[in-house]
């Protein structure tokens, strides 16, 4: 056992929970780690099962391999692969996926358009303005409520009265969120 896991594994039987419950994840990650090939097995060959765990458990972890392992997933033909791992990706919060997030939108699914555009969303990034606006005109209320609160988080004036439209033709949460949105533009 390398001198990492020894720590860890000492640490479990630490008197502090916290200290304990923290071991306990970092050593989950490290078994995840040395699973890597499994784990890329399973995502380019897996079930679809496999590849939902799959994608979880790269979550929990950074780097390279692990980005592009997940934008491998984000291109997988069954929907709720690629709907997690946008939503993984996105969690991530690593601008080096932006791009890749962005070509998501114009996926044919509702499903991975609404995941794309709360990733997003998370950036906080004004220049996504634009592509994040053209999901207001979707068909998929779904996609249009995720697409109002993404451009309430990023807070970019040029939003105002696409949400102003939103706010006062709307109906439902589509009129609730723009409503909110327009509170956090910024002037």
């Amino acid at each position: 056992m390398d001198k990492r896991k020894e720590a860890l594994v000492r640490s479990l039987k630490d008197p502090d929970e916290t200290v304990r419950k923290l071991a306990a994840e970092s050593l989950e990650k490290i078994e995840t780690r040395d699973r890597m090939e499994t784990i890329e097995k399973f995502i380019n060959q897996g079930e679809k099962l496999e590849k939902l765990r799959a994608v979880y458990a790269l979550g929990r972890l950074k780097g390279q391999k692990v980005i592009l392992l997940l934008l491998t997933a984000i291109k997988d033909p069954v929907e709720d692969v690629r709907a997690a791992a946008i939503r993984v990706l996105g969690k991530m919060g690593d601008t080096r996926v932006i791009s890749p997030l962005v070509e998501c939108l114009s996926d044919n699914s509702p499903i991975i358009k609404r995941a794309a555009v709360e990733a997003l969303g998370g950036y906080r990034d004004p220049r996504l303005t634009d592509s994040i606006m053209l999901m207001l005109k979707n068909e998929d209320s779904g996609v249009v409520e995720r697409a109002i609160e993404a451009l309430g988080k990023i807070g970019d004036k040029k939003a105002e009265d696409a949400l102003i439209y939103f706010a006062v033709k709307g109906s439902g949460n589509v009129k609730a969120n723009a409503i909110k949105a327009l509170g956090e533009i910024e002037v």
